[in-house]
């Protein structure tokens, strides 16, 4: 009676083969959705939904299939190859990772929903089933083999067996490390690390640390985290430039050192500059082109004058970035996201 989503053969034969400009301008003139500049649907990509807004930058991986019937995907998000996001509601923020062999769907219910926080990444193999509402902040990482569950029924519920359906909601800034289980009903609140391998029901409380099976919170503010000293940051900062550099090296990158200022030469590929602010007093001389990796809060203003100069750049203190980049301003947000560091684009 009902038309199944799961693998819509027909849509994938007429519009999955197609190269992805002209997929593009075939979803847009014959299904009315709305697909940003810059956007890219790999071979055997589709979407297929009744109301479809897929902003700048987003990438759809080889062979990815995403169905609803609203779906919205913000800017620079990406989905990777092979990954399954079925639901009848998704929402998906800016700079978000669905990474490759990710399966999101199961039954579906009118409220089915899934809503992905910006910056936020899950990694290979996870699963989730949204037929409850699932709800996962911004700057959270789902870790890979973990899985999430909005419901929980097999054997027959008039044999006294339970049926749960309940909706799962994560904070902003949650980590699940590999092999996570979180269970229907489960809240876990914003800066809080679950230990591997735990499974998680109920409800967690913000910043704190809970491992095990069942998980029990072992530690919780003020205690988790500990916030460094400003001396301490500035040391993490040296070090993760340092380790940057030395990794550039690695990939044949050329690097002239001028004091703040550091000229990175990739043969054959260009020339970009990095400005290292440090303190307060360092002016802000950078050329259009170049990108400012500041460790003091840029004010307004100063947004603005980078703006209107045509320069980069990546603000560790107030935890912004501009819109675009560079090769070298995407190189380096992408490094220091090895140290837990994701920052809001501009606008």
């Amino acid at each position: 009676m009902i038309r199944k989503k799961r693998l819509p053969l027909a849509h994938l034969a007429l519009y999955g083969w197609l190269p992805s400009p002209i997929k593009i301008w075939a979803y847009r003139t014959f299904r009315g959705y709305r697909i940003g500049k810059g956007a890219t649907l790999a071979f055997g990509a589709i979407v297929l939904g009744e109301e479809v807004d897929i902003a700048d930058g987003v990438e759809i991986g080889l062979l990815a299939m995403v169905i609803g019937r609203s779906i919205r995907i913000g800017r620079f998000s990406s989905i990777g190859t092979m990954s399954y996001v079925a639901c009848e509601r998704i929402q998906i923020g800016e700079d978000a990772r669905i990474r490759e062999q990710v399966f999101v769907g199961g039954p579906s219910l009118p409220e089915s929903s899934f809503t992905l926080g910006s910056r936020t990444i899950i990694l290979q193999m996870a699963s989730i089933n949204p037929t409850k509402p699932v709800t996962i902040g911004d700057d959270t990482g789902i870790g890979g083999h973990c899985l999430i569950f909005t419901h929980g029924s097999w054997l027959n519920a008039m044999d006294g067996y339970p049926v749960t359906y309940e909706p799962v909601t994560l904070g902003n800034s949650v980590w699940l490390p590999w092999r996570v289980f979180i269970m229907p009903g489960t809240t876990i609140g914003d800066g809080s690390v679950i230990g591997a391998n735990s499974l998680v029901q109920g409800t967690i409380p913000p910043s704190s640390l809970a491992v095990g099976s069942p998980a029990k919170v072992i530690r919780s503010a003020p205690d988790f985290p500990t916030v460094p000293t400003e001396a301490e940051r500035a040391e993490m900062v040296a070090r993760m430039v340092a380790e940057f550099e030395r990794y550039a090296t690695y990939e044949h990158a050329s690097i002239d050192v001028r004091g703040d200022y550091r000229a990175y030469t990739m043969s054959g590929r260009g020339t970009w500059g990095l400005l290292w602010r440090r303190t307060p007093g360092n002016a802000l001389a950078a050329a259009r082109g170049d990108t400012v990796l500041t460790e003091v809060a840029l004010t307004e203003g100063e947004r603005s004058t980078l703006r209107a100069g045509g320069v980069h750049w990546l603000d560790l203190a107030g935890r912004s970035r501009s819109v675009g980049g560079s090769p070298l301003t995407e190189e380096v947000a992408t490094f220091i996201g090895r140290y837990g560091i994701r920052l809001p684009r501009d606008g």
